[in-house]
């Protein structure tokens, strides 16, 4: 009852159900929309290479954009970006429907599916300002990023069979209209909470100063954000050489990719719940190193049983880092400026996830199998030394060397 017990407070919050609940919805988008784009480019094209230049467009832009709508909303405020964003791109889904119903060429499509992913409203960085602004409580906060994770690892065990049944009881352009109408639904039931209403007017209420619009990079934030990317690269390491590994052994991929996601999806859960020892840095390098070992272990390329044991304990082990990730990114931002850092951990995670299954798909093609594991556990435990703090030594005092007030803030950050 512990853990149930620290969610139960987390969700007491006047007005965070509703968060939760639209997020949930919005979450789904993440997925859905790839594969839900895929099949619907591979439909309309005929071949998996146009198909995978329209779904590659749309993380392209995804990954380039998450930070300008950071911007937008820290500048503009929570709601107002959402509301427009997710008017832009239910406008874009449309489109796409619309140049996907003719026989368009694979460019044409993938440039709709390009302004697709430009036009993803903003609701990560709009909900996770609500969880670090919005809540007061430590241990609630934390409970409530965990469960921002926990919802992110289950969307991609549910994601698909939304996918999958649309698929097979219309067709793949019903898909993308699914995902097109449950992501607008959920954007707008989160544009809509109370608790979002009330993290704007305290955004409005806060005073002024010469850094409210312009983003300084806070101590530690760049070396946080390349352990993100780092980590986001051994996830689609895993990702490339479960797929590879399925082949080897005979089975689905989808069953090892499933697994994978309920281990993260029990990882999420109990982080959430507990209250443990150590900051939350710490947690992020044990999860890290014990993320990279269990990915080495699959180097080997074992058998059925084994190889499930092991995605379980590597999804276990990563599920609790999107939470954290959060924590930490927000920790690390000013209020003016939390919403452009959560849409800069998401491009560290988008440019990570390419250049993972990137590099992985060219070791896997060149040389084994087992080799996709191994650049997964080396990029896992490079993220535990990119965490790793050097301590700076430290220097003499002189006088006038910093001045009082503005100075001295930075000195002590």
């Amino acid at each position: 009852m512990g853990a149930l017990s620290l969610y139960g407070a987390a969700l007491r919050v006047p007005g965070i159900p509703r968060v939760v609940i639209a997020l949930f919805a919005c979450r789904l988008l993440a997925g859905m929309v790839s594969l839900a784009l895929l099949l619907a480019a591979e439909d309309v094209i005929g071949g998996f290479a146009g198909a995978g230049l329209v779904s590659g467009a749309y993380a392209v832009a995804l990954t380039f954009t998450a930070p300008v709508w950071g911007h937008v909303t820290d500048a503009r405020g929570l709601r107002r970006s959402l509301v427009v964003a997710t008017v832009l791109q239910a406008l874009a889904f449309t489109v796409f429907l619309l140049v996907a119903a003719g026989e368009p060429h694979p460019a044409l499509l993938a440039a709709a599916a390009f302004v697709v992913g430009a036009c993803t409203p903003p609701s990560g960085a709009v909900s996770n300002s609500v969880f670090t602004g919005y809540v007061t409580g430590e241990q609630e906060r934390k409970t409530l990023l965990a469960l921002s994770g926990l919802l992110t690892e289950s969307v991609f065990i549910l994601g698909p069979l939304i996918v999958a049944g649309a698929v097979l009881l219309f067709s793949p352009l019903a898909a993308v209209l699914a995902t097109a109408v449950i992501s607008t639904a959920g954007a707008l039931w989160l544009a809509g909470a109370a608790a979002v209403a009330a993290a704007d007017r305290e955004r409005a209420e806060r005073p002024s100063h010469p850094d409210r619009d312009r983003f300084v990079w806070p101590p530690g934030q760049l070396r946080i954000l390349t352990a993100i990317a780092l980590g986001a690269v051994a996830i689609g390491a895993v990702q490339v050489t479960s797929v590879a590994h399925a082949d080897g052994i005979g089975t689905s991929a989808g069953l090892l990719l499933a697994v994978t996601a309920c281990g993260g999806v029990l990882g999420s859960l109990l982080y959430g719940g507990l209250r443990l020892p150590g900051s939350q840095t710490t947690h992020l390098v044990i999860a890290l190193a014990g993320y990279g070992l269990a990915i080495a272990t699959l180097g080997p390329e074992p058998g059925l049983a084994l190889s499930l044991v092991l995605l379980f304990v590597i999804g276990f082990a990563n599920g609790p880092a999107d939470g954290i990730e959060a924590a930490l990114v927000s920790d690390r931002a000013t209020p003016e400026t939390r919403a452009r850092a959560f849409g800069l951990l998401v491009s560290a995670n988008w440019i990570g996830f390419a250049a993972g299954s990137a590099l992985t798909g060219y070791v896997v093609e060149h040389t084994a199998t087992g080799s996709g594991a191994i650049v997964g556990a080396v990029a896992a435990l490079a993220a535990v030394v990119a965490l790793v703090e050097r301590p700076r030594p430290a220097r003499p005092a002189a006088t006038g060397d910093l001045p009082s007030g503005k100075g001295a803030e930075h000195a002590g950050s």
